[in-house]
Order: C-alpha cells, then structure tokens, then sequence
C-alpha cells in the first residue's frame, strides 16, 4: 500500500467514528471550535482558529484554499465570513463529511469539495488569495508541499496552518514511545513527523517567500491527559492551568505540542 492509500484509509476509518449527527454537522457562524471534536476545546484549539483567521483576514469573495479540510471545519467557517472556499483532501469520507457540513451550516454555495492528493494540487498557478489548513504539514513532503502553496497563491497571498510541532523533545520522548502502552491509544499515522527545526527549514528554503513560527496558546503539559491516571477532570484541570502560567513566558512557546505557522508570499515586485 503507497503513503497516499495508507492516509486515505487512516483518515477514512477516522471520520468514520466521527459523530454526524446534526448539532456535530452544523458550524456556526461564531464558532473556532469543531463541535464533531469537542475535546479540542481543553486544548485551546479556538485560540490557533483565530490565530488563522486573523492571518489570513478573510473577506468577502476572497478565494482561499483548505488545504488537507478533513472534516471540512475551517472551510465552512471561512465560508461563514464570505470566502469561497476549495477544500481538497485525500480521504474520500473526509470529503463526504465536509459536504454535509456545508449543507447542514448554510454555506455550500461558497465551498466546493474535492479528493485530491496535497502533494498533486491542479488548481492553477495564483489562483488562491489565501491557504490554510489544520494538521497538514507534518504528513507531507515539506518542499514539495511549499512549492505547491506557493504557486498557487497570488502575489502577496498569505497562509496559515495549525500544525503538530516536534521542538519538545520530551512529547517527542512520549510520542514515540508511549502509545501502546499504559493503555495510551495510538492517534497518529504512520506517515507523520511533527515539524522541527530541520523540517522548518525545509518549508523556509522551498516557500517564495517568509514562513514564521508562532504559539498562540501553549499545548505541553496537558498532553499529560493521555494517561489513565490524569485523564480526569481534576488531571486535565491542572494541566490546562500549568499550561496557561508557562504561556505567560513567550520564550517558552517552542514547548508546545501546537502551532501555527504562516507563510507570505512576497509580490512580483519583490520577487
């Protein structure tokens, strides 16, 4: 089986347990969190949505690219706001459930779904004012994903992920480590690497213009709730607190599990 099938298969058994009812289908227009995923909520994950959001400033008949859209959830909040949107993925059950959710929120008038392998994108060259995307990166061949994001973007178009980081080498320790044991699940693909410094720089020398690396909320020590012991209100409670205090130091950020990367690129005057 090739890198593609096996993430097709993986994502596609994935949203399979995915609730597709329709208080989990339907996004609001204020919402920054996936009510199909309601645990992303302790992990902050409003504050990186926003981070995109504020990044790419979508506006009215802006065309933006959802790059990798899984369950389709910052497609349809960019539609929300006015954008056109093009979600691709490489899961077919990913896209199906991307589509309902545009229905069931009102805005598939602006989306439109599409299988596609990220690494292969067909659109044409600056053809997206903006790209973004949530937990993409780490799963693909970082210059070519660069190359890809780069030339589909107009000159001056920006790009915003969400990504897996691997700058903490002790949650790099536990992830290669731990799951499987403990009674830990194993959440990840086969096909994944959480982006470090090394991969950083992949995307930097590929991309035709400059990437930047930030945390808008760190996410380290409530990982810590994957074991059975702090996966409790009162476990969960207290590392979310931690977590908040280690924010409060920015110089601390790279200590995150999550983070966002942006990506601008230059104009033809600059190029």
């Amino acid at each position: 089986m090739t890198i593609p099938d096996r993430e097709a298969d993986f994502w596609d058994k994935v949203v399979e347990r995915s609730a597709a009812d329709e208080q989990a289908l339907r996004i609001l227009p204020d919402d920054l969190c996936d009510p199909a995923v309601p645990w992303f909520k302790h992990l902050d994950l409003d504050c990186f949505v926003a981070a995109v959001l504020a990044h790419i400033d979508p506006k009215p008949g802006m065309r933006i690219l959802d790059l990798g859209c899984g369950r389709g959830f910052l497609s349809v909040a960019l539609a929300h706001r006015g954008a056109v949107v093009e979600g691709v993925d490489i899961s077919p059950r990913s896209i199906g459930y991307s589509i309902r959710r545009a229905e069931t929120s009102g805005v598939s008038d602006r989306t439109t779904f599409t299988v596609m392998d990220c690494k292969d994108l067909t659109f044409e060259d600056e053809s997206f004012d903006a790209v973004c995307g949530g937990f993409v990166l780490h799963h693909l061949d970082l210059e070519n994903a660069a190359r890809g994001v780069g030339r589909v973007l107009k000159p001056g178009g920006k790009a915003a992920f969400i990504e897996t980081m691997g700058l903490n080498p002790l949650l790099m320790l536990a992830r290669a480590t731990l799951p499987g044991r403990l009674s830990i699940q194993k959440e990840s693909s086969d096909d994944e690497y959480p982006l470090d410094h090394a991969r950083l720089a992949k995307l930097q020398a590929s991309f035709p213009g400059r990437v930047r690396t930030s945390f808008p909320q760190i996410v380290f020590l409530r990982m810590g709730g994957y074991l059975p012991f702090l996966d409790n209100r009162w476990g969960i409670g207290l590392m979310t607190g931690l977590d908040h205090l280690i924010a409060r130091a920015p110089a601390l950020g790279s200590l995150s599990y999550y983070g966002l990367v942006t990506m601008d690129r230059g104009s033809k005057t600059e190029c």
